[in-house]
């Protein structure tokens, strides 16, 4: 796989990393307007998906070169 290819496949992970993150918060919000979960039950959930964007975002920045570190 060449560099240009690598980051193609590295920029479509964190496309769908975003793109999994936006439905999910939609879904939070929407339950949220219906009535459906609380402040604080929507919070938690909104958290625990930055946390993983976060940590799909820290993924890219790392990239092959870290995997290759450990």
């Amino acid at each position: 796989m060449t560099d240009h290819e690598s980051d193609d496949s590295r920029g479509r992970g964190m496309h769908e990393a975003v793109a999994t993150f936006l439905a999910g918060a939609d879904d939070v919000y929407d339950e949220y307007d219906k009535g459906y979960v609380d402040a604080d039950a929507a919070l938690s959930v909104l958290s625990s998906r930055i946390d993983d964007l976060r940590a799909a975002a820290d993924g890219e920045e790392g990239g092959p070169a870290a995997d290759a570190d450990e």
